[in-house]
């Protein structure tokens, strides 16, 4: 299927965050969902200028969309930045794990051994455990400083999802809130300490 691109309009009788590449072939039901899910949550995205996230949830059907957020430096009417553009793939698991793949290939080698480093078998165990039906998310926790600096956080879940070939795992390399995102999910660190005595893992 062709990307699916949801960004911000600011002309026309469409403002705000909508679809600009051509829907044809998509159902209704998966366009809903797509527009659901596929932004990280949170508020405050104006401090995250440059950022990326990776976000991968499953659709309706078996088929997965892999969503890659960049927060851009542009500013709405009201003059408030922060404002994010996402492009989405929808693929069958197969193909999403390929490109997975060549998403974790195509890092710079110095991140790819950063990543590997920190995915050490401690961390792959502590990811892999049986969460409690109560809280079933897994939040990790980083100091965020630079975009270069969060890819190797982002490589890190990318490789650990290669890892768990047996399914595909929802995850969210990058968001500002935990509520209602996907069971993985990264946050920087400041944001993570507000959370309510949920269990963080540091990476």
């Amino acid at each position: 299927m062709p990307q699916l691109v949801l960004e911000y309009v600011f002309e026309g009788h469409k403002r705000g965050y909508n679809f600009t590449s051509s829907t044809k072939g998509f159902s209704d039901d998966i366009l809903k969902a797509i527009w659901r899910s596929a932004m990280p949550r949170g508020q405050g995205w104006g401090s995250y200028e440059g950022a990326r996230s990776l976000k991968c949830f499953m659709l309706e059907g078996g088929g997965v969309a892999l969503s890659d957020i960049t927060v851009t430096d542009q500013r709405d009417e009201s003059g408030r930045s922060g404002i994010r553009r996402a492009v989405i793939d929808v693929l069958s698991v197969s193909s999403a794990f390929d490109y997975l793949e060549r998403r974790f290939e195509n890092y710079p080698q110095v991140v790819q051994a950063q990543a590997e480093k920190k995915l050490n078998f401690g961390l792959r165990t502590r990811l892999s455990m049986p969460r409690p039906n109560k809280n079933p998310q897994i939040i990790l926790s980083h100091p965020y400083s630079t975009p270069a600096d969060w890819e190797v956080v982002e490589a890190m879940m990318v490789k650990f999802s290669l890892n768990m070939r047996r399914k595909m795992n929802p995850f969210t390399t990058l968001a500002l809130e935990y509520r209602e995102e996907s069971r993985l999910v990264a946050l920087p660190q400041d944001r993570a300490e507000r959370t309510d005595d949920i269990p963080i893992v540091r990476v």
